[in-house]
């Protein structure tokens, strides 16, 4: 009975009070509950209302083009041996931009004088020849008549009288065979001056001094004001685009918005595209042929839609949202669901309503759940 008490006082109790102490028994009870912490601030945002439109500006692309453009080439092939331009000179109609050389275009002119010289000495001797052969002829005529001569006498003389007669006719078109040849030849020499069709400016060029000058390549580009912008726009649109109406033209490289006024419509539309073109006037300093540039139009919707814009998204690997700020001040990142896209926009299809307001710029420094700070 001692050994019993003893195991119980000296073991079993003393774990007991351990296992309780443990357990929180001599201890004071806390209630259970969510551990509250301060929002983190963020800084370096800018926000703004959600709103509803009934109209966008959609845009497409275009191209600055010339109003004229030209490949100025020669028609003649020889080395350039003068250049007379640089680009982006402004040159005047009928100014000298190359000259090639001349050396045989003029070997071929005196080539064509020698031979009309050498035609008119063979149409003196043809003629000789032929004036000749026509008294004989006429001769042996009144002789045949007076039986002074046979038939055959007669004839051999007629026909010594016709050679003479072709070879007088021959003569006079080898003359101006002769004659044509020199005019063609006297043209190529006037070719070897290359002059410019238009006043312009020289916006490229091909070939310098030099450089051999060969029909159908061109030696340079030659443009003139005032420049167009060319557009393709679908079909939708034939009957709400006009002549004379304003366009509005943003060109990418020079980061400015122009006026262009539609001055031709394309009637028919392209049956592959489903598209048709405008070209629309546009003045303004620093354009360019070829230069990339949008036109806007403004595009009516069936119903009121929420945009965002393109910097407002946030995305994260498969997750779409925008980050949302509610009336206390605490930033709520929200999944979004996207629809058309349109310049610098995004339709929203669900996930936020109008009057609400988002972080438009800064994302990267939200975080969900973080305040607002000042």
């Amino acid at each position: 009975m001692r050994t019993v008490l003893k195991y119980l006082f000296f073991l079993v109790l003393p774990v007991t009070l351990i296992i309780m102490w443990l357990a929180g028994v001599f201890h004071e009870k806390i209630h259970a509950k969510e551990v509250e912490r301060p929002a983190r601030e963020v800084t370096g945002v800018k926000t703004a209302p959600v709103k509803a439109v009934t109209e966008v500006k959609v845009p497409f692309s275009a191209t600055v083009t010339a109003s004229d453009r030209a490949e100025v080439s020669t028609r003649v092939m020889g080395y350039v041996v003068k250049e007379l331009v640089k680009e982006g000179q402004l040159v005047k109609k009928g100014q000298t931009l190359y000259v090639i050389d001349p050396r045989d275009v003029k070997a071929q002119t005196e080539i064509s004088r020698q031979r009309i010289e050498q035609a008119r000495k063979n149409y003196l001797a043809a003629k000789a020849g032929y004036e000749a052969a026509k008294k004989t002829y006429e001769r042996f005529k009144k002789l045949l008549k007076e039986g002074a001569v046979t038939q055959h006498e007669f004839d051999m003389v007629e026909a010594q009288f016709k050679a003479a007669e072709a070879r007088l006719k021959a003569a006079e078109a080898e003359i101006k065979v002769a004659q044509e040849a020199y005019k063609a030849a006297t043209a190529q020499l006037s070719y070897v001056e290359i002059k410019a069709p238009f006043t312009g400016y020289v916006v490229q060029k091909f070939a310098d001094k030099g450089d051999i000058a060969a029909p159908g390549h061109p030696l340079l580009v030659l443009e003139k004001r005032p420049y167009k912008v060319e557009v393709s726009l679908p079909e939708k649109y034939q009957k709400k685009v006009k002549l004379g109406d304003e366009l509005e033209v943003f060109v990418e490289a020079l980061k400015k918005s122009f006026k262009a006024k539609v001055t031709e419509l394309e009637p028919a539309v392209d049956p592959y595209t489903r598209t048709f073109k405008v070209k629309a006037l546009i003045e303004g300093e620093g354009l360019k042929s070829g230069l990339y540039a949008k036109v806007y139009l403004v595009e009516k919707l069936d119903k009121p839609t929420v945009l965002v814009p393109k910097s407002a998204v946030y995305r994260r690997w498969d997750f779409t949202g925008v980050f949302v700020v509610l009336p206390e001040g605490i930033i709520e990142l929200r999944m979004v669901r996207l629809g058309r896209e349109f310049d610098g926009y995004y339709e929203v299809l669900s996930g936020v309503e109008p009057g609400e307001v988002i972080i438009v710029e800064g994302v990267e420094r939200a975080c969900d759940g973080c305040r607002i700070g000042g």
